[in-house]
């Protein structure tokens, strides 16, 4: 129970430490939104994603983010600002942002399945990599920290 416990706590201190290091100026409002979330929605991942990227400006909304975003450029299908992302999404989102290079079936085959795959491979994911499953709030955060930390060992 104790370890179940400190386990959880752990988590909370690593969601504060990241919401003060991936962007800094960023509004808490949105992180604590985000967290907030059981769903993740497809506008707040991705304006996540966004401005770690440095594509986005840190003052806009997720829905302004979401209402400028080209589905066609990243391979994705048009997706509602308010819909839960799923793990195959948020994986595209991440391999295109991040420049990840994916293996050979997402090479062949670039689509959210593949990436989902590629990401978990790479150890970005833990547990399941079923790409139609959703996301939570913390787990975007999660994923979103470890391919920032990827990217700072390779560079």
């Amino acid at each position: 129970m104790f370890r179940k416990n400190s386990t959880i706590i752990l988590n909370i201190l690593f969601l504060f430490g990241l919401s003060l290091s991936v962007v800094p100026a960023q509004s808490n409002q949105v992180i604590d939104q985000l967290l907030q979330q059981e769903k993740a929605s497809f506008a707040s991942a991705l304006y996540m994603v966004q401005t770690a990227a440095g594509e986005l400006s840190e003052e806009l909304s997720p829905q302004t983010a979401a209402e400028g975003f080209d589905s066609r450029e990243w391979n994705l299908p048009q997706i509602s600002a308010d819909a839960p992302i799923t793990l195959g999404q948020y994986s595209q989102l991440l391999m295109h942002a991040f420049e990840i290079p994916g293996g050979l079936m997402y090479t062949v085959f670039p689509g959210p399945r593949y990436a989902a795959r590629e990401t978990h491979y790479r150890g970005f994911i833990r547990g399941s990599a079923l790409p139609g499953r959703s996301l939570s709030g913390s787990e975007v955060l999660f994923i979103l920290r470890e391919v920032l930390e990827w990217k700072e060992e390779s560079a």
